[in-house]
């Protein structure tokens, strides 16, 4: 039997009586009284490795403790947690607040295909029979840019996608925002999301100091002066896909999932 929580190492637990006394001057809450449990949830390539970063620090800043993990691995002392499939089981979490992120469909297939000919990440690099027993990263390296980003639709659709289109957008303890909106008006979208996360005035103006050392923008031109070829952020456009999808992609895509654009906002029809 899975348990709800896990009891966090002695190292962690060192870390967080050090972090309960930076907290009594630095408490990020309006209300301390009622405050909840932080859940921000996210999808494959929709921002999770900056979300991370930014909530990383910010639990820093307030002496929070932040833990980026699968919902069974939760340690009961937790006040940040990110779960990067926004797959949870909501009855067996405590009260909480949280923020959900989505982004074009399209979009996270490209982002996808270009980040996986490359990642590191281990279930990319483990062979599978369907590939050939090859793993997915040296599969895809196999095909040319056509198919290559077939293969990444039928991947996603059951992945990301689909993760996605289950999503209870009704549900009033999640702000959900789009990628896309984000990477245009970041300060005023993470306002929001403190905000939303209970924080009073003078800890959301502390957070967006954060958010601007993490800008999207300041991180590519840091890896830019750095010289990373290869990183998680790539152009961030949104309708990067327009550039590379074909009509058979468009058809696939339609065929299988196309409901899901009109669902989630990014299209009113299928003449697209």
């Amino acid at each position: 039997m899975v348990q709800l929580f896990e009891v966090a190492p002695i190292q962690q637990q060192i870390q967080r009586l050090k972090q309960k006394f930076t907290k009594t001057w630095r408490n990020p809450f309006a209300n301390p009284r009622k405050q909840k449990l932080i859940i921000h949830c996210s999808h494959h390539k929709a921002g999770t490795v900056w979300f991370s970063n930014v909530l990383k620090e910010v639990a820093n800043q307030f002496g929070l403790q932040f833990q980026y993990c699968r919902q069974e691995k939760l340690y009961l002392t937790t006040e940040i947690f990110l779960e990067d499939h926004s797959c949870l089981d909501f009855e067996k979490l405590p009260p909480h607040r949280g923020s959900h992120i989505i982004r074009d469909p399209r979009d996270m297939i490209i982002s996808g295909y270009f980040y996986h000919l490359w990642t590191h990440e281990k279930w990319a690099n483990i062979p599978r029979q369907k590939y050939g027993d090859r793993s997915y990263k040296d599969y895809l390296n196999s095909l040319d840019l056509e198919a290559g980003i077939l293969a990444e639709i039928k991947r996603a659709i059951n992945g990301g996608i689909k993760e996605m289109s289950i999503w209870d957008y009704t549900d009033p303890n999640f702000i959900n925002i789009k990628y896309e909106d984000l990477v245009k008006n970041e300060r005023e979208i993470f306002s929001s999301i403190f905000r939303h996360y209970g924080f009073h005035e003078r800890a959301i103006a502390q957070s967006l100091e954060i958010v601007d050392y993490y800008s999207f923008k300041n991180v590519k031109k840091r890896e830019a002066k750095e010289n990373f070829k290869k990183s998680h952020l790539r152009s961030g456009r949104s309708g990067e896909w327009r550039e590379l999808f074909t009509d058979a992609h468009k058809a696939y895509f339609k065929e299988h999932c196309g409901d899901i654009l009109l669902k989630l906002g990014y299209e009113t029809n299928y003449d697209w």
